[in-house]
């Protein structure tokens, strides 16, 4: 039976400390470089296996370029035999971020529209990337658009991934800083769910106030007009 400790024994056993080991791909962008993985300027480190390893999985998917440009490692810190030496999330994600599939094969898998809070109304919708195999999150209002690897707003997908935010998310725009033409393969998607998103404050009776390039980018896939923003893109 293990003895118990005395009386004002103090357990100085440090906590165990995980880290992220990431290594550019065979014949990818990165290839050859590697390093204990930082972000925002600092290596990052933690307490538990569980919570280094979901890092990873939104790293993992947060790649739409369709070939990742790192492969990940959870292991204990420090790594034995490792160089000392950091790898960004940020140089990473510079080629795992842009996309590289067909911008006309989504396949929707849901919709959604609601009140967020605070009286903030967003439509969802989820849709299917089949050459990536995966499912990114759409939502829009009547200001902008915000594209996730998990359903961040609405929790559909039980991610619990609305304290992770920035690990999700894969791309960002206000409607009146950027015309319709810059959101590359996203347009699609981003196109179709602004018009289910109008037409349910439509249906609500709530006002839906665009620049006038979105407008005109809706009109022109045949969705109704609705009043325009005086501010042009």
């Amino acid at each position: 039976m293990e003895q118990m400790k005395q009386a004002g024994q103090i357990d100085a056993t440090p906590p165990s400390l995980y880290a992220i080991w990431a290594a550019g791909t065979p014949d990818g962008p990165l290839a050859g470089q590697s390093g204990y993985l930082a972000e925002d300027g600092r290596r990052l480190y933690f307490h538990e296996r569980e919570t280094a390893e979901r890092k990873i999985r939104d790293l993992q998917n947060r790649c739409v370029s369709g070939s990742p440009a790192a492969a990940y490692q959870c292991l204990a810190y420090p790594g034995e035999g490792l160089p000392d030496r950091s790898i960004t999330a940020e140089d990473i994600g510079s080629y795992d971020l842009r996309p590289g599939f067909d911008p006309g094969e989504y396949q929707l898998q849901s919709r959604e529209y609601g009140n967020t809070g605070g009286g903030c109304m967003v439509g969802t919708m989820s849709c299917l990337l089949p050459s990536l195999g995966r499912t990114v999150w759409v939502n829009c209002n009547d200001e902008g658009v915000t594209i996730t690897s998990a359903d961040y707003v609405w929790n559909d997908d039980h991610s619990g991934s609305w304290d992770r935010y920035e690990d999700v998310l894969l791309f960002t725009a206000e409607f009146i800083d950027t015309p319709p033409e810059e959101l590359g393969p996203w347009l699609p998607m981003v196109r179709d769910t602004l018009a289910y998103t109008a037409a349910q404050q439509a249906a609500l009776g709530r006002s839906f106030k665009l620049p006038e390039c979105w407008q005109n980018a809706l009109e022109e896939q045949g969705q109704p007009p609705g009043p325009t923003m005086d501010a042009p893109c």
